[in-house]
């Protein structure tokens, strides 16, 4: 980093160095300082030290914003092709976040990756790869809970995959949640046996009650084991930040084992999110 009285002599052969009043300021210094918009190939960033946090809502909110900007059109290829970014709170996410086809083909094991502490997330597109996540993430006896249950078919299959029948008891399952009253009518007119209720997502207190009332003689020490989310506004390319924001509440609110998320936009990120540490790890095993 460049101190102060370095200004002439800090590799100015090679660099040159903009000052900003402050955070907010760097649109401008990077792209609209000069005449013509420039185009960047790369970006490393320390967020950190430029905006005084370390949260994942902040580093993506930057990356995202940069991206558009890098492009003359939303048409247009975007010619930034890495981007280093110093960040704990990201990289515990790129460590957590898994794209549902390498599960699916077994290039990536959950089994390896479980932990006591840390959620696992699985970013998932279409409701047929939604639901083939199951066997690989429900287990019997798991209290689970879907969130966007709309009329109980994934909610039905993830109660069957998770109900244990020991004897004249059972334990586990599975709830549905949608917002609908009468969404959620119809789904339990389909589902009987499978409990339905009102809520909200986004109300983390209300999903917790909902475990005391169905699951109250659960073993577990988690919330739930397993949280599925089908969400409409999620699902699609945009919605990342929101899509964040909500994992990041039921992860640190639930704590569950496993979350997986019907949304395009997080299993892309799964996709182009790597941890420096597995890029070290496999040039190491090359070098041996």
């Amino acid at each position: 980093m460049r101190r102060k009285g370095e200004e002439e002599t800090f590799y100015s052969d090679r660099a040159t160095f903009v000052e900003t009043k402050a955070f907010e300021y760097w649109r401008e210094a990077l792209f609209f300082s000069g005449e013509e918009k420039p185009k960047y190939n790369g970006l490393v960033v320390d967020v950190s030290t430029v905006a005084g946090n370390d949260l994942d809502l902040t580093c993506l909110s930057l990356i995202k914003e940069f991206l558009a900007l890098n492009r003359s059109s939303e048409d247009e290829e975007n010619v930034c092709r890495v981007i280093i970014v110093k960040s704990g709170s990201l990289h515990d996410l790129a460590r957590r976040l898994f794209h549902a086809q390498r599960i699916l083909d077994g290039v990536q094991s959950l089994d390896s990756e479980f932990s006591k502490d840390k959620t696992s997330i699985i970013g998932t597109v279409g409701v047929d790869e939604y639901r083939r996540t199951i066997p690989y993430v429900v287990k019997k006896g798991d209290a689970v809970i879907e969130v966007g249950s709309h009329f109980g078919t994934s909610t039905a299959l993830l109660h069957d995959a998770a109900r244990d029948q020991d004897g004249s008891s059972c334990i586990g399952g599975c709830i549905g949640v949608d917002v609908g009253p009468h969404i959620i009518e119809s789904a339990k007119k389909k589902f009987p046996i499978v409990p339905f209720e009102v809520g909200d997502a986004w109300k983390m207190a209300e999903l917790v009650r909902m475990k005391s009332k169905y699951f109250n003689d659960h073993p577990s020490q988690r919330i739930y084991d397993a949280v599925y989310v089908d969400i409409g506004g999620l699902s699609g390319s945009e919605g990342l930040l929101e899509a964040i924001s909500l994992l990041s509440s039921i992860t640190n609110s639930l704590e569950p084992r496993c979350i997986v998320i019907k949304s395009l936009c997080m299993r892309r990120l799964a996709s182009s999110l790597v941890p420096f540490s597995e890029i070290w790890k496999k040039e190491r095993q090359k070098q041996m």
